[in-house]
């Protein structure tokens, strides 16, 4: 391969990840609800992890597979910062929680209001949505149209709040409603949309990177990031172009 098609060849590992991810997760809400009807005669349960349970060996399969794999997805992803990479990681380890350890069943008003896989999911999302807020922007100033990225960067911010409202709202739906996790409820709804917007956001992402070959300039040795440290967890950190004038960098 040439070179430039070699490097196209090499980066696509990262767009690959990202769909990868964006499809699973937009499928995922849809294909249990499916399979739950088709392979076990099911009517819509009332929240998506009620599938470990009520769908039987192949709707448990497809369950915690989609979720095992998006969460390796996530801890194989590298982010530009340590920080994201960081979050990445600490969402797809809760995930494999999520995935591995059940929610209660067949307990009825005994069943704990708190447990590993509730506070696994909040815990996923609440990483998700640091990127998405904090995060997603960083590359940003690498778009020569700002007003687009204007666009990029309210888009994430509301994707991120999107994301810790999924949860919080499920949650107050079962500590007061308590429904029945066996019956069709507004629980399975409000995941299904926080699930939808993660796999939208890696499309979002995915579309912005494209615009900017942030990846493929970071490959060929054109991009740095600002100085940071812990105290800037919440704050924004650039990516740049490096400027070759400056001869080459010390590190290298």
């Amino acid at each position: 391969m040439k070179p430039k098609r070699l490097q196209a060849h090499i980066t696509a590992s990262y767009t690959t990840l990202r769909i990868g991810m964006a499809v699973l997760a937009i499928v995922l809400p849809f294909l249990l609800w499916v399979a739950g009807h088709i392979l076990a005669n099911l009517p819509l349960q009332g929240s998506m992890s009620a599938y470990y349970h009520a769908g039987g060996g192949a709707v448990r399969d497809v369950f915690v597979g989609f979720l095992f794999a998006i969460g390796v997805f996530l801890m194989l992803y590298k982010g530009f910062t340590d920080f994201e990479n960081w979050a990445l990681n600490f969402a797809g380890g809760f995930l494999l929680i999520v995935a591995l350890v059940p929610m209660a069943w067949g307990c009825g008003d005994a069943c704990p209001k708190f447990s590993w896989h509730g506070t696994a999911s909040v815990v996923f999302f609440l990483a998700i949505a640091y990127v998405c807020i904090f995060r997603s922007a960083d590359t940003l100033g690498l778009m020569s149209d700002q007003e687009r990225a204007t666009l990029y960067r309210k888009a994430y911010k509301l994707m991120g709040c999107a994301m810790i409202a999924s949860p919080a709202i499920a949650f107050a739906l079962k500590l007061f409603l308590q429904p029945d996790p066996g019956k069709g409820s507004f629980i399975f709804y409000i995941e299904a949309v926080g699930v939808v917007v993660f796999g939208s956001y890696w499309l979002l992402k995915s579309f912005e990177i494209r615009e900017t070959h942030a990846e493929r300039q970071a490959v060929a040795g054109h991009l740095t990031t600002s100085t940071y440290s812990m105290a800037d967890f919440f704050k924004p950190i650039f990516v740049e172009r490096v400027d070759r004038n400056e001869g080459p960098d010390p590190e290298e």
